[in-house]
C-alpha cells in the first residue's frame, strides 16, 4: 500500500486521538445537562496554561502536571456550574447558551489582561521526537495523547457505569424528574458532572500543550471543533467522541495529503452539515436529537 497514503492515515488517527481527548468532556456536559458549553474552548486553555506554568515554575515534564490540571479545572467548573450556570439550568437553553458565551468572554478576557497576547510554546527533550517504523514516521508527544484520549473514555465509561455517582448521573441525564424522586439531589450531580467534564478537558490541555502554540485566544478554535465532533459522534454519547475525532482527523489529514491544508478545515463543515441533515444521531445513531 502507498507509503504516503498510511503516514495519512497514521496521522489522522493520532489528530482523532486530540480531537476526541478534549471533545469527551463537550459530550458528557451536553448529555447529561443539555448545555452546550461555549466556554468549552477556554478550559483547554487554563489546562495547556497550567501545564506551561508547571513546566517553566518547576521544570516539570508536561505530563506530570496533568492531575494538577484536572484537579483546579474541576475545582473550576465545579464552582462554575454550582453557583452560576444552575441558575439558568431549568430555563430555555438559550440562557445557558449566552451565560457560557458571556463565561467564554470572561475568562479569555482575563487570561489576556494577565498573560498578555504572548505565544507561548513547551520544548521538552522529545518535541519533535519520532518513531522511524517501516519508513513510517509517529510523533511520540500525539501518540501518547491518542493513548491517554483511548484511557479517558474507557475511564469515564467505567465511572458512569461502575460508581454509585456515575449511576446518578446516568439516572439523571435519562430522567432527572424520576432521578430526583429518587433522592437523586440534581443540583449537586450537575455540579459534579460539569466539574468532571471540566477536568477531562483540563487534562486534555495539559496533554495536547507538548505541541500545540499556547496563548489565551486559542480557546474558540478548540469550541468548535469540540462541536463538530461531538455533533459526527453523536451528541450526549460518550463513546462518539472517539469516533467522531477519529473520523474527523482521518478525513482532514487525506485531505490536506492530497488536496490542500484550507480544504481539510471546509471539509468539517461540510461534514457537519451533511450529518446535521443526514444522520443528526451521529455517525453511530446514538446522540441525543432534541
Amino acid at each position: 500500500m502507498d507509503t504516503i497514503f498510511i503516514q495519512a492515515l497514521i496521522n489522522g488517527l493520532l489528530l482523532g486521538g486530540v480531537y476526541a481527548a478534549y471533545s469527551a468532556g463537550f459530550s458528557l456536559i451536553f448529555g447529561v445537562m443539555g448545555v452546550v458549553n461555549l466556554a468549552h474552548g477556554e478550559l483547554v486553555m487554563l489546562g495547556a496554561f497550567t501545564s506551561y506554568w508547571m513546566f517553566v515554575g518547576f521544570h516539570m515534564d508536561p505530563y506530570f502536571t496533568v492531575p494538577f490540571a484536572m484537579v483546579f479545572l474541576f475545582i473550576f467548573g465545579y464552582v462554575i456550574q454550582k453557583y452560576i450556570i444552575n441558575r439558568v439550568i431549568e430555563q430555555p437553553h438559550i440562557m445557558s447558551y449566552i451565560l457560557t458565551f458571556g463565561i467564554h468572554l470572561m475568562v479569555a478576557n482575563l487570561a489576556l489582561k494577565i498573560w498578555t497576547h504572548d505565544f507561548r510554546s513547551i520544548t521538552t527533550s522529545y518535541s519533535g521526537a519520532n518513531a522511524a517504523v517501516w519508513g513510517l514516521n509517529i510523533p511520540y508527544s500525539r501518540l501518547i495523547t491518542f493513548c491517554i484520549a483511548l484511557l479517558i473514555i474507557w475511564l469515564l465509561w467505567f465511572f458512569l457505569t461502575r460508581t454509585e455517582t456515575g449511576r446518578a448521573i446516568r439516572a439523571t441525564a435519562m430522567d432527572k424528574e424520576v432521578a430526583r424522586l429518587m433522592g437523586v439531589n440534581i443540583r449537586e450531580i450537575y455540579a459534579i458532572t460539569f466539574g468532571i467534564g471540566a477536568a477531562i478537558t483540563g487534562l486534555a490541555g495539559a496533554s495536547i500543550s507538548p505541541f500545540v502554540i499556547i496563548f489565551p485566544e486559542m480557546g474558540l478554535g478548540y469550541t468548535i471543533t469540540a462541536f463538530c465532533v461531538v455533533v459526527l459522534g453523536g451528541m450526549g454519547y460518550m463513546p462518539g467522541a472517539l469516533w467522531g475525532g477519529i473520523i474527523l482527523g482521518v478525513a482532514q489529514s487525506l485531505a490536506a495529503t492530497y488536496l490542500s491544508g484550507g480544504i481539510s478545515v471546509a471539509l468539517t463543515f461540510i461534514m457537519l452539515f451533511f450529518v446535521l441533515i443526514v444522520r443528526p444521531a451521529g455517525i453511530v445513531g446514538k446522540g441525543q436529537v432534541a
